[in-house]
């Protein structure tokens, strides 16, 4: 089961990826990709993509919120505890 953590650190990772959330007045989020960024001349233009939960109440909500992002190009970092493997050399 997801937690919270999980839930704010894939936040942190899609919005570095260029997607915006936007809280809504029943505590969850939708999720939207820049698809250009704000000049003097217009605003930003965004791309609505998924709504997400902010609580971990539901077993598949982060599996299914990180498919949609995966979708629209979000890229999921994999991060390796211990050692890395040697090399094979030949």
């Amino acid at each position: 089961m997801a937690t919270k953590k999980d839930l704010n650190q894939l936040k942190k990772k899609a919005a570095k990826q260029g997607f915006r959330f936007i809280e809504t007045k029943n505590s969850h989020y939708k999720v939207y990709l820049v698809v250009a960024e704000a000049t003097d001349a217009k605003d930003e233009e965004l791309t609505f993509v998924t709504t997400m939960p902010s609580t971990p109440s539901e077993y598949r909500g982060l599996k299914n919120a990180k498919a949609d992002l995966k979708r629209f190009g979000f890229v999921e970092e994999t991060e390796r505890k211990g050692k890395p493997k040697p090399q094979r050399t030949r």
